[in-house]
């Protein structure tokens, strides 16, 4: 199955709701329904709300944009965009490998978060909580290695089988199911939070009501930004490389904008189906990476028709991240086809084993889970965002990005100070970030 049409192209989307969808599912992710809801309640409920807002439109979205304008103009992967954007073979494929297998790695231990929210989907339905305390059900969960290594290959076969099924007839079909559903799910657990949750106003008030005071802290902004960055995926390649399906007549500047938006506002939705409810039933939001697999729980046995929102809540955060794992895994794919000539199926094979492997040793071994979490998640991710910005805003260039990619096919017209805005505004805040996470000073 070739991964380019006849003039050397990648695939490209069905149509324009397919390709917002994909999108958007490659930008919504774990980052929006696990790691947005646990950031609001640890760093001040509205104040981080409101610095993520900012972040978002102030760096994310410029940056954005121009990452997807590249991978349109060019329909190439990543290591071949490097290529030609630095000049030299050799650097394209010892930057764009480096950074596609950066993001790509994050797959080695994303299933195994993922197989726990299949898991705890199934423990809603049951009504576990009843036969085992709330929260000791991950613990119940994380003792059983065969299960949960089951659970991970099942998923890592499916997600390598979407992908070999390649852009319109894989990812962009599963996209068109999961994020609708996604969003009914949780906007059916935010109503039902609004009517049937007393003193659910106190929650609502934490989390949108913003104590300006805790916005001079430099720990809020600098924690905003790195959830605002992880959340759309700027720098990683993911929207490159997505961008790079697109139609030479794509609307890049509005389909950015409407993912953006979409991005925002399911972590928004996450955040609302999750902390508002654990500050009326005195919950601590506070409880970090735990939130959703401790405390949830914990929740839904409080609540009448718990079971049925549980697992409402739960699959949508399956739907999550499943697209996300889909996206990175397509990065790598994408690259590797483009700049090797090799087909899909045999690159699928040999990177959907290789995570079988990585997924299941990261079942038995917390060692391997957390060197992977650290690498991918916190160095190549950011560091990966910061190179990118320095080739594709002052190597290749803003202006020619803007003029060249974006305007000619863009219903809204990008003037010069988007090309000013992003070289001297949005670039250098995305180096302090970068060289803040990989040497503090903050």
């Amino acid at each position: 199955m070739s991964n380019s049409n006849a003039n050397g192209r990648a695939e490209s989307y069905a149509g324009r709701f397919g390709a917002i969808m994909s999108m958007a599912g490659m930008c919504v992710g774990m980052g929006n329904v696990w790691r947005f809801p646990y950031m609001v309640g640890q760093y001040g409920g509205g104040a981080f709300v409101l610095a993520y807002l900012l972040c978002i439109v102030i760096v994310v979205v410029p940056l954005a944009i121009m990452e997807c304008g590249i991978g349109k103009g060019f329909g190439k992967g990543l290591i071949d965009v490097y290529s030609e954007t630095l000049r030299s073979r050799k650097a394209g494929r010892a930057v764009g490998g480096l950074f596609s297998f950066g993001y790509y790695s994050m797959n080695f231990y994303f299933f195994f978060i993922v197989g726990a929210s299949v898991f705890f989907a199934f423990a809603s339905a049951t009504s576990m909580w009843n036969t085992v305390p709330a929260v000791e059900i991950y613990d119940k969960l994380t003792a059983n290695y065969a299960l949960l290594a089951i659970i991970s290959v099942v998923l890592v076969l499916f997600v390598s089988f979407v992908v070999y099924k390649g852009v319109e007839k894989g990812i962009e079909a599963v996209s068109k199911v999961m994020m609708p559903l996604m969003i009914a799910f949780l906007l059916i657990a935010i109503l039902f939070g609004v009517f049937f949750i007393d003193g659910i106003e106190a929650g609502y008030e934490f989390m949108f009501k913003p104590d300006f005071s805790k916005l001079l802290s430099f720990d809020v902004w600098v924690a905003a930004m790195g959830q605002a960055c992880f959340s759309v995926g700027v720098g990683a390649g993911c929207i490159l490389t997505y961008g790079s399906h697109l139609n030479k007549k794509s609307d890049v500047t509005m389909n950015m904008l409407t993912v953006a938006l979409l991005d925002t506002s399911i972590g928004v939705l996450a955040g609302m189906a999750i902390i508002p409810a654990c500050i009326a039933m005195g919950l601590n939001p506070e409880s970090g990476s735990k939130l959703i697999f401790v405390v949830l729980p914990s929740l839904f046995e409080l609540l009448p028709a718990g079971a049925l929102l549980g697992v409402l809540v739960f699959v949508a955060i399956f739907f999550a991240g499943i697209t996300s794992a889909i996206a990175q895994l397509e990065v790598i794919v994408a690259s590797f086809i483009g700049s090797f000539n090799w087909s899909r199926l045999k690159t699928v094979f040999i990177f959907g084993g290789l995570n079988v492997i990585a997924a299941v040793i990261a079942v038995y071994s917390t060692a391997f889970f957390d060197f992977w979490n650290m690498v991918s998640g916190n160095y190549v991710f950011i560091v990966s965002a910061g190179v990118g910005a320095i080739v594709f805003g002052w190597v290749f260039g803003v202006e020619r990005i803007r003029t060249e990619y974006l305007n000619p096919t863009s219903d809204i017209q990008l003037g010069k100070w988007y090309t000013y805005f992003t070289k001297f505004v949005a670039i250098p805040i995305m180096l302090i970030m970068m060289l803040n996470s990989l040497f503090p000073f903050l």
